[in-house]
C-alpha cells in the first residue's frame, strides 16, 4: 500500500487502533490534546478505500470521502496539515476522475484525486474533498453531495447534531451502481459511514448529550485514556517533544476546567463552572441500557421533594454493595403530580417488588403551602401509598460526601460501586457536571448553582446518605430491608 512514510503505521494506542479499524456506521474518537486522533482519522481514508468492492467494469476500488469543517480556516489550519503528513500532496491519479494530485487554494475548497495500490494488489481510486459549512444552510450544503463516507474533524465544534443527520443521509451514494458487483448472500455491503474526532465535550452541549447521555445503538465511540494516565496514548511521539508532555501541558493550562477537558479527557464545563461530583465517571458508571431490578432487594425512591417547586427522584437499589439507579423522575411538576408519577413507575416497572420506601430530604417535614395542615412528606406518603423516611441530614457537605464516597469505591470484581442506566439521562447529565459550582471570573461559588440539574443531583445525594451514611453500610436502610434509626412519617405526625 502506498503510504507517505517508509515505516509501517504504528497506532497511537489501543483506542486509536480500534477506532482506525472500526467499520461502524458512525465511528468517533474522543481524546486529549496530542493523542493522535487526527492522524488516525486521516489514515482511515486509505482503509475505507480498501473496504470497497472492485468495480465489475474496470476492477478499481472506488471511494469518495468528503471532509467537513465548520470554516475553511479550520480546514486549512487544523486538518489539512495533518492530512499532508499521512497522504502525499503530490500523489496523482490515473483513475477515471482525471486531474492530477491536489487542487485548491488556501481558504477555498480543495480536492485530491489519486490512486493507491492496496495490499492485495488491486488499485483503489480515491477522491477526497475538503469542504466547510460556513454560513451555508445545512440542507443546502448537503444537497447533491454523493459520497462513500464523510469525515467530520472536531465534531464538537459544529453548532447542531443536524450535521450528523445530513452526512448520514448522503453516505453510500458513491460509487455508482454500475461500479458495484451483484449482491451475494452473506457478503456484507461495501463500507459507507461517518467518522470523526473530538476533544472531551462541554457538558450540556449537543455533542455531550448525543454521545455521553443518550448514545444511539450502533455508534462506536472510542474514548482515549487521560493524558495523565499510565495508559495515555501517543506517548512515544509526545515524549520527543517533552518527556512529561501532559504534565507540562497541565502546568501551562493551570485552569482546572481546561485540564479536565483537554488533558484528562473528561466532559466538563468551560471556564464558567466546575462539576460538584468530580469523581463521577460516565464512561465506567453508565450502563448502555436500563438496569433491571434485582428480586429480594429493597427499592429506595430517593427524592428532593421538600420546599421545592421542582421535585425530582430516582429509584435505586443497593445490591452486594453496589448502588444501581433504575429509573428517574424529573421536574417540572407539582408535588401531587410528582407523587402520582412515583406511584405509576412503582406499579408499572416494579410492581412485583413489595419492599419500596421513599427517602426524602428533611425539609419535607415543613408544612405545604397548598395545605397548611399537611407536610410535604405527608402529601407524598398519601398519594404514593409508600413509607416515607427523612434523610438523616440536610447538610450539603454531608450528603455530597456520602455520594462522593460511593463514586470512589469499587465492589468485588473491580466494578464501580455506582451504576446508572442510560434511561436516566437527566441524572447522568447532572452528575457529569450540570450540577456545578459556578465560576465568575477567577472566583468559584462556595455553593452549587441552583438550576435544572441541582434537583436530581440532590435527590440522589439524599438516597446515598440514607443507604450508605458516611461509610460502607452506615446508613439506616439495609439491603435486606432492615431499618436503623431514622425519622419516619410517624415522627412527623406527632409534631
Amino acid at each position: 500500500m502506498n503510504v507517505k512514510k517508509s515505516t509501517a503505521w504504528k497506532p497511537a494506542g489501543a483506542k486509536a487502533q480500534a477506532y482506525g479499524q472500526s467499520r461502524a456506521d458512525l465511528a468517533l474518537i474522543v481524546g486529549p490534546t496530542g493523542g493522535g486522533k487526527t492522524t488516525e482519522t486521516v489514515r482511515r481514508i486509505l482503509r475505507a478505500a480498501q473496504w470497497q468492492d472492485r468495480s465489475p467494469i474496470d476492477g478499481l476500488r472506488k471511494c469518495r470521502i468528503v471532509v467537513i469543517c465548520t470554516t475553511y480556516r479550520r480546514l486549512w489550519d487544523q486538518f489539512t496539515p495533518s492530512y499532508f503528513k499521512e497522504i502525499d500532496k503530490e500523489w496523482g491519479t490515473k483513475g477515471p476522475g482525471g486531474g492530477s494530485g491536489f487542487t485548491g487554494a488556501k481558504g477555498d475548497p480543495w480536492d485530491h484525486n489519486f490512486t493507491m495500490t492496496c495490499p492485495d494488489g488491486t488499485t483503489a481510486y480515491i477522491e477526497v474533498k475538503g469542504r466547510a459549512v460556513g454560513e451555508t444552510d445545512l440542507e443546502d450544503f448537503f444537497r447533491g453531495l454523493e459520497a462513500t463516507a464523510f469525515i467530520i474533524p472536531e465534531l464538537d465544534t459544529h453548532e447542531t447534531v443536524d450535521i450528523l443527520a445530513g452526512a448520514q443521509n448522503r453516505v453510500g451514494r458513491y460509487p455508482e451502481p454500475d461500479d458495484r458487483p451483484e449482491p451475494v448472500p452473506g457478503r456484507p455491503a461495501a463500507y459507507a459511514g461517518v467518522w470523526g474526532d473530538s476533544n472531551a465535550p462541554v457538558i450540556g452541549s449537543w455533542f455531550h448529550k448525543r454521545f455521553y447521555i443518550t448514545p444511539e445503538e450502533g455508534d462506536e465511540v472510542f474514548i482515549q485514556p487521560s493524558g495523565l494516565s499510565p495508559l495515555a496514548e501517543n506517548l512515544d511521539n509526545l515524549r520527543k517533544i517533552n518527556p512529561d508532555y501532559y504534565q507540562a501541558l497541565a502546568k501551562r493550562m493551570k485552569q482546572p476546567w481546561a485540564i479536565r477537558r483537554f488533558v484528562e479527557n473528561k466532559p466538563g464545563y468551560t471556564r464558567h463552572g466546575q462539576p460538584v461530583h468530580e469523581h463521577f465517571d460516565a464512561e465506567r458508571m453508565v450502563v448502555k441500557r436500563a438496569i433491571l431490578a434485582e428480586p429480594g432487594h429493597q427499592i429506595v425512591v430517593c427524592a428532593d421533594a421538600g420546599a421545592t417547586l421542582n421535585p425530582a427522584a430516582q429509584f435505586i437499589q443497593r445490591v452486594n454493595g453496589q448502588l444501581r439507579v433504575l429509573a428517574e423522575i424529573l421536574p417540572p411538576m407539582d408535588l401531587v403530580q410528582f407523587a402520582g408519577e412515583i406511584k405509576r413507575v412503582r406499579e408499572t416497572r416494579f410492581g412485583n417488588l413489595a419492599e419500596v420506601v421513599i427517602v426524602v430530604d428533611p425539609s419535607a417535614r415543613a408544612r405545604s403551602v397548598m395545605n397548611a395542615q399537611l407536610s410535604f412528606a405527608q402529601i407524598l406518603s398519601h398519594y404514593t401509598g409508600l413509607e416515607v423516611l427523612l434523610a438523616p441530614s440536610n447538610d450539603p457537605k454531608v450528603r455530597r460526601t456520602a455520594l462522593s464516597q460511593v463514586f470512589q469505591r469499587n465492589v468485588l470484581g473491580g466494578e464501580p460501586a455506582f451504576l446508572i442506566g442510560n434511561n436516566c439521562p437527566g441524572t447522568i447529565e447532572a452528575l457529569s457536571g450540570g450540577y456545578r459550582f459556578k465560576r465568575t471570573g477567577d472566583k468559584l461559588s462556595p455553593t452549587p448553582e441552583k438550576n435544572i440539574h441541582s434537583h436530581p443531583a440532590e435527590a440522589i445525594e439524599y438516597g446515598a446518605l440514607g443507604i450508605e451514611g458516611l461509610g460502607l453500610g452506615g446508613g439506616f436502610i439495609h439491603e435486606d430491608g432492615g431499618r436503623g434509626q431514622s425519622e419516619t412519617l410517624n415522627t412527623i405526625l406527632q409534631e
